[in-house]
């Protein structure tokens, strides 16, 4: 049986989310410290409140960034679930898009696409698409949190969302 796993370069550690003071920063507890860490997703994710969830963070190695960590992912699972055990929702546009290029480039999705040449950030127009496949298909990665299809189960807390309900700001 062939190994498809896909890695993370170095291990991820495991975090409590504290709070989300902007859509920029998350609040976490690592090993009984608390550290501000990056949020790559600027947006909702969800409608949960975040406080008090486990997260997954990578160490960043670039001494001039504001905050050592990236959070990964995030777990809706009972705070009583093993880490190991847990389910995990990636929210690293990023990451996303690296883990579907190796899947790519690994020939993981036979009987969909074998790909002979995966471009990455390829131009079409004034935009920049993903990933041309082939010379011929363009691919588009999208990490869709506003809306999570998940059981968020009776430990989650979530917060009212308001309807998008005006256009005065139209032109």
């Amino acid at each position: 049986m062939i190994d498809n796993t896909i890695a993370f370069p170095e291990e991820l550690l495991f975090g409590t989310i504290i709070r989300r003071p902007n859509r920029f920063i998350i609040a976490a507890e690592i090993n009984g410290e608390q550290f501000s860490c990056h949020c790559p997703t600027t947006g909702r994710i969800g409608n949960l409140v975040l406080d008090d969830l486990q997260g997954l963070l990578s160490l960043s190695r670039n001494p001039q960034r504001k905050t050592p960590f990236t959070v990964e992912a995030i777990s809706v699972d009972p705070p009583e679930r093993a880490d190991d055990d847990r389910l995990w929702i990636g929210i690293n546009q990023n990451a996303a898009n690296r883990l579907v290029g190796r899947v790519l480039s690994a020939h993981l999705l036979p009987g969909i696409v074998t790909p002979t040449l995966v471009e990455r950030e390829k131009k079409l127009g004034d935009s920049r698409l993903d990933f041309l496949v082939d010379g011929k298909t363009f691919i588009e990665v999208k990490t869709p949190l506003q809306s999570l299809q998940i059981d968020l189960g009776e430990h989650s807390r979530t917060t009212k969302t308001t309807p998008f309900d005006s256009t005065d700001r139209f032109v």
